[in-house]
């Protein structure tokens, strides 16, 4: 089994609940735990293909690496062929990632079997709210200061980065799971 832990940027309209994916990145965790690989994508917008100014602020993200990007479905089909054959579990903070990827499937046209990465997912963030018995929400950076865990990187809202930090936390309470509860 492999853990893959994930993380999305999304361009979004002001006004509108569309929220295109412009970038994953996400970390292989083997099953001794250990960070044995990682991705990270653009992905060029197909409905609002102008980065609001909030995102680029925010993410850092330039609008002439999203524009050169590949479109979603050639990122998925890189991302699925990276994660490989062996049985995996897909791990995010938050379900919100989780469902942008449904959303975005369903913008783009695209089949869940042929990718297989909405049937086996993981909330992390909820993980974590369980165990520390959590009233809301927890923001990342908050969960790695609660953990006592410095950030590999000081780089927020960046998929490829939160990813990490995600797996941070995650291989901090993977003891503490209950993978049978959702």
């Amino acid at each position: 089994m492999k853990y893959i832990v994930f993380d999305l940027e999304m361009n979004n309209k002001w006004g509108t609940s569309i929220h295109e994916i412009i970038e994953i990145g996400a970390v292989k965790i083997n099953q001794d735990l250990v960070i044995e690989d990682d991705f990270q994508a653009f992905v060029r917008p197909k409905t609002h293909t102008v980065l609001s100014r909030l995102i680029k602020k925010k993410t850092r993200i330039r609008q002439e690496w999203v524009d050169r990007a590949p479109l979603l479905p050639v990122v998925l089909e890189r991302f699925r062929d990276w994660i490989g054959p062996d049985d995996f579990l897909l791990c995010g903070w938050s379900s919100d990632d989780h469902l942008a990827l449904q959303r975005n499937y369903k913008m783009n046209g695209l089949a869940e079997p042929k990718y297989d990465l909405l049937n086996n997912y993981r909330d992390i963030q909820k993980s974590f709210i369980n165990l520390f018995q959590q009233k809301n929400q927890v923001s990342l950076k908050n969960a790695l200061e609660m953990l006592n865990l410095t950030p590999k990187y000081d780089i927020w809202h960046r998929a490829i980065y939160d990813a990490f930090h995600t797996a941070q936390v995650f291989v901090e309470i993977y003891d503490k799971i209950d993978f049978d509860r959702g």
